[in-house]
């Protein structure tokens, strides 16, 4: 039988350790709200998700703790936008930014379940850090408030790395209408306000980085 080596060993007995710590009961929170989750390191990202995850494989299921979930490519969301943008043209945008908006107020939860006394009704900025980072962990990108005005009711956002727009490819428009959508959803959590978010850099169109205004909706 072959010996593991000295670097995957290691990881393995670190994984045991931090996963060793968790809580045996996994319907209730795992992650302690002083944990800082952009410090982790790859081992005990690691240990943290293989903590919350409950898989059956003769089922075909895997739960983050009750949260049903599929692992899914981006290019299998992109594939439907793409298809879309051929059919119903430019409605693409707004059908990708609602499904977004509507998916921010499940995922706010399924964050809540994972973090012990996780702040949500309603969100406060540290929540949606803590959110972000872990989106991060999940595959999402790094997200990162450039600016914040609680009176004017205006946020900055900016997104290194975005899963879509990489498999998006290259366009001359912005293409992460999901991700603007999702964070609408949150920045109305945060200031029980509609907002609109618009996307005004996109990595598809060569930029660093993927940017999004959030603004009050107009009034009519």
């Amino acid at each position: 039988m072959p010996t593991l080596g000295f670097r995957h060993a290691r990881r393995v007995c670190v994984v045991r350790d931090w996963v060793g710590h968790m809580r045996s009961d996994r319907k209730t929170a795992l992650i302690s709200r002083d944990t800082d989750l952009s410090s982790l390191d790859e081992e005990q990202a690691l240990a943290l998700l293989t903590g919350a995850l409950r898989i059956d494989p003769r089922a075909g299921i895997l739960k983050v703790l009750d949260t049903r979930f599929a692992l899914l490519r981006p290019i299998v969301l992109v594939n439907i936008q793409r298809q879309l943008e051929q059919t119903v043209g430019a409605s693409t945008k707004g059908f990708m930014y609602l499904a977004g908006e509507r998916t921010a107020e499940t995922g706010v939860d399924v964050a809540g379940s994972l973090v012990q006394d996780f702040e949500k009704d309603p969100l406060t900025l540290d929540s949606i850090g803590w959110l972000t980072n872990a989106l991060a962990l999940l595959g999402y990108g790094r997200f990162e408030v450039l600016r914040f005005d609680p009176v004017e009711k205006r946020i900055a956002i900016a997104l290194s790395n975005s899963p879509f727009a990489e498999a998006y490819g290259s366009a001359p428009k912005p293409v992460c209408h999901l991700i603007a959508g999702f964070l609408a959803g949150l920045g109305r959590r945060l200031l029980a306000q509609e907002l609109l978010c618009e996307e005004i850099a996109c990595k598809s169109q060569g930029k660093a980085r993927c940017e999004f205004e959030l603004r009050p909706m107009l009034s009519l």
